[in-house]
């Protein structure tokens, strides 16, 4: 399931809500947003507000995020 949802997003052009998450996983509202939350807490997705729903999206890294990724390798 949690693959699912990044799969999911990544193939997106635009964020998605948990609702239309859980439908297109065919997963319970509940869990769908229990897993939003921990991606988000590993900093995989990020969620903004549009038209006063919460929408999800891949985290786009920024500038410093990718010069520390280019330092690990």
């Amino acid at each position: 399931m949690y693959q699912r949802i990044l799969k999911l997003l990544e193939n997106e052009e635009s964020p998605l809500s948990a609702e239309t998450i859980s439908e297109k996983t065919k997963e319970s509202l509940m869990k769908t947003k229990s897993l939003l939350l921990r991606l988000q807490e590993e900093g995989k997705v990020e969620s903004t507000k549009k038209d006063d729903i919460i929408v999800w999206q891949i985290k786009k890294k920024d500038d410093v995020e990718k010069k520390f990724e280019k330092m690990g390798r």
